[in-house]
């Protein structure tokens, strides 16, 4: 008897479906399988895609918020033919053996999203195929005669531009099948140099622009907060068609001047919202509600992106009951059984698929700004469930789509908001401009990237905001601002970010548990392998490095002490042209990785030791000034100076207290005549 080789597994990176949801098996033989062969079930055992006909639907098997698109296979050519008919043939038992047979991925599975992905570039080669029939000398091409001759797929690239990374990973898929059962052996993509270029990284959002943000996204959340215990409330009175709607359009509805409902004005003065409604929120008529409820729910997860490094997909599958709070530390009790200390709590937030078949969740620290969104984002939630008619469990979204305030209740379905460019290019958040200081410190952060040549990025022009920076910018900057000093940052932000610190760096034992998922197999907590967590970790030396260089080559004030002296000379080399910025980068890159130097702003300028200071923790900070890894700054060494005359008068001469200032300002007195004014002079 033939083994046979289970789907799950292989096309869906869960592993485990009920028995009604799981597709049908998958003999170990090299042959087409049958035309009535199930290839997905949704949770009723309802088949979605079979292998003879000419829709396939993998959304109940999809891990995103968003759905994915059906397979149309009939769609692909304007008229049908033999030759046409062929080629559908040939791509079903292509998506076949990728479901089936590829693996793929790192974890050797392969996710729907992945074969939609797969799918649109077969689509582009099966269109490529059928166009060349217009040349009289190759005619209509197969897929395999394009997968094999490189004159034919080096014109399909040239032509089509599909996106190389979906392309290349469906060569190696198909190597991975095997010319045993694909019928021939697929070219390979590095020997054959269809790799695609380097993908661009998400740039990290400049200082100026990322507090901005912050403030920005902060003030909008202010006016909505005192809103939120009306907004359920407000939001469930739309279960009337005309509640809210201008007196003229009930006329025309109702046909009679008696019981009109309050029109938008009136709705907002009962329910003392017309505040909250205003200014970016602003709402006049009832036809504006959904857009002004999409931009409070663009301002609230921009929130969660800001403070917790979410993906976009894993802020969209966020339900109604996504914030808890765990425990990090129990309790201290002692033998009397009398608590001694309070057991130590954090909250967090958790995703999960939306499949039944996978529970696994992946969780993110939540600090207060991301709470108190969430709060909103629930009250608003609510209303718009009442109007959904849907219970309020873990699989109702947090951010539901308010776009049944534009459909009647029986023709709006159930659904995510759609944070589209489109949707939110009126948005505040989007309209901040691009100043030279902006652009001097992208094209610091990322010397290898040519932004002067991007139009995207030019001086003036809004800055294109995309979620993922936010995820690489709270990585670079909340990594450095626990240990540096980002001066206007928001205390609140600088709290979270020390916060981050904590469970993120010391406490990893406990991270393990309270972020991970527990393997039933491993017999172990795990952390999900693309959790921030590791994000924020590692990018502690570009992140120290970027500051270090910013912060002492870019300033015009004269540095002095063990290290500023050094760097003083390296900023007269770089001018003088003996030395790129780049090369002297790249070393104080690899110097920060191999652990040699480190960086954080201190009373007197800064200090490039590696490891602990005991002088710091003390708070001697004097001794700064004979310390060969300092940096001391004449500006804040003058603060220093006068800081310690003004509270000198405060005490005794003979007390402890004064004896102690005495000695640290003759210190500072000194270093400065003996190193910064005869410099001067």
């Amino acid at each position: 008897m033939s083994a046979v080789i289970r789907s799950v597994g292989s096309l869906f990176a869960s592993g485990h479906f009920s028995d009604v949801s799981e597709p049908d098996s998958a003999l170990q033989m090299y042959a087409k399988p049958s035309p009535d062969f199930i290839l997905c079930r949704d949770e009723e055992g309802n088949s979605t895609a079979v292998y003879g006909e000419i829709v396939w639907d993998f959304n109940p098997y999809r891990l995103s918020a968003r759905k994915i698109n059906k397979i149309y296979f009939q769609a692909i050519f304007e008229q049908g033919g033999i030759e046409q008919q062929e080629l559908i043939e040939e791509v079903k038992y292509v998506l076949y053996c990728l479901i089936y047979f590829a693996g793929g991925g790192r974890r050797g599975s392969l996710s729907a999203s992945t074969l939609a992905q797969y799918w649109m570039v077969l689509r582009m080669a099966m269109k490529f195929c059928y166009a060349q029939r217009q040349k009289p000398l190759v005619g209509v091409l197969t897929l395999k005669q394009l997968f094999t001759v490189p004159v034919y797929f080096a014109a399909f690239i040239r032509d089509q531009n599909p996106v190389g990374k979906v392309l290349n990973g469906i060569l190696r898929a198909l190597i991975y099948v095997g010319a045993d059962r694909l019928g021939y052996a697929v070219l390979n993509p590095i020997t054959f140099g269809s790799k695609a270029p380097d993908s661009k990284q998400h740039p990290v959002i400049p200082t100026r622009l990322y507090l901005n943000l912050i403030n920005i996204t902060g003030d909008l959340v202010d006016q909505i907060h005192p809103g939120a215990d009306r907004v359920e409330a407000f939001l469930g009175c739309f279960t009337n068609k005309h509640y809210g709607r201008t007196h003229s359009r009930q006329k025309r509805d109702l046909g009679y001047t008696a019981d009109f409902q309050p029109d938008m004005a009136q709705v907002l003065k009962d329910h003392d919202l017309h505040e909250v409604f205003s200014g970016e929120y602003e709402c006049t008529s009832k036809r504006h509600l959904q857009t002004a409820l999409l931009k409070m729910q663009y301002a609230l997860a921009t929130v969660v992106h800001l403070y917790t490094g979410m993906r976009d997909q894993e802020v969209m599958r966020m339900s109604y009951l996504c914030l808890s709070d765990q425990v990090v530390r129990a309790a201290v009790v002692d033998d009397l059984d009398i608590r001694r200390d309070k057991a130590q709590l954090v909250d967090v937030l958790s995703t999960t698929t939306k499949f039944s078949g996978y529970k696994k969740e992946s969780v993110w620290l939540a600090p207060g700004e991301v709470v108190r969104a969430i709060a909103i984002a629930k009250a608003i939630c609510r209303g718009l469930a009442k109007l959904y008619n849907i219970p309020l469990d873990d699989r109702c979204p947090l951010f539901l789509n308010p776009s049944i305030l534009s459909f009647t209740q029986s023709k709006a379905e159930v659904g995510v908001t759609s944070f589209t460019a489109r949707a939110t290019q009126g948005s505040v958040l989007r309209t901040m401009l691009i100043q030279a200081e902006d652009f001097q410190e992208l094209a610091q952060s990322d010397p290898n990237r040519d932004f002067q040549n991007d139009p995207g990025f030019a001086i003036g022009q809004p800055w294109p905001l995309t979620t993922h920076q936010f995820r690489r910018s709270l990585a670079f900057y909340g990594s450095s601002s626990g240990f540096l000093s980002l001066p206007t940052l928001r205390t609140q932000f600088k709290h979270m970010t020390i916060q981050m610190a904590r469970y993120y760096a010391n406490n990893f034992e406990n991270l393990r548990t309270v972020f991970g998922y527990y393997d039933e197999k491993m017999k172990e907590f795990l952390l999900p392998h693309n959790h921030f967590a590791f994000e924020y970790q590692m990018a502690m030396p570009m992140a120290v490095a970027n500051q270090l260089i910013s912060d002492l080559l870019f300033t015009e004030e004269p540095l002095f002490g063990g290290t500023g002296s050094y760097m003083e000379k390296q900023k007269k080399r770089i001018s003088d042209g003996e030395i790129h910025i780049e090369d002297l980068r790249s070393d104080t890159e690899k110097r920060v990785k191999n652990g040699a130097i480190s960086y954080r702003s201190t009373i007197l300028g800064g200090c490039t030791k590696a490891g602990r200071c005991d002088a710091l923790l003390l708070g001697e900070y004097t001794e700064c000034l004979s310390c060969d890894a300092s940096v001391i700054k004449p500006s804040m060494l003058d603060a220093a100076i006068e800081d310690a005359t003004s509270e000198i008068k405060n005490y005794a001469k003979n007390s402890a207290e004064f004896q102690i200032l005495k000695g640290d300002l003759e210190l500072m007195m000194v270093f400065k005549a003996r190193h910064i004014e005869t410099v001067e002079l």
